[in-house]
């Protein structure tokens, strides 16, 4: 698999990334892994380490689809990271329970992470 990283500057060797990315844990287009998370893509794989995140918090958008008879609503999650190089990066997760969980395994990896949103200054 070949994997590309979110900051370019931070360079990991290929057979690091596969064994990490192959006992990581699955929730939906993000995945866990020891020592990075993953962004899956039509491209590829991207990774994140955890070092490299700043705040974290969990995004919850309300999704209004028309269909031939009704409308249905419903809601999607996305993981949001505020990284080190100043970058914000976000990746959908499968429900609230699993950004829930994201957010404990980043918090885990890197104590000195943010969790939580904060509203911008005006």
């Amino acid at each position: 698999m070949k994997f590309k990283p979110e900051i370019s500057d931070l360079q990991l060797s290929a057979d690091t990334l596969e064994q990490d990315y192959a006992q990581a844990q699955n929730l939906g287009k993000v995945h866990l892994g020891e020592q990075c998370l993953y962004f899956r893509k039509f491209s590829g794989t991207s990774y994140l380490p955890y070092g490299q995140i700043v705040r974290a918090w969990l995004r919850q958008e309300e999704v209004k689809a028309r269909m031939c008879c009704a409308t249905a609503n419903f809601d999607q999650f996305y993981l949001v990271m505020a990284c080190a190089d100043g970058q914000e990066r976000r990746g959908q997760v499968i429900d609230k329970d699993a950004g829930k969980a994201a957010l404990d395994h980043i918090s885990d990896k890197n104590p000195d992470v943010r969790i939580g949103y904060v509203k911008p200054l005006e």
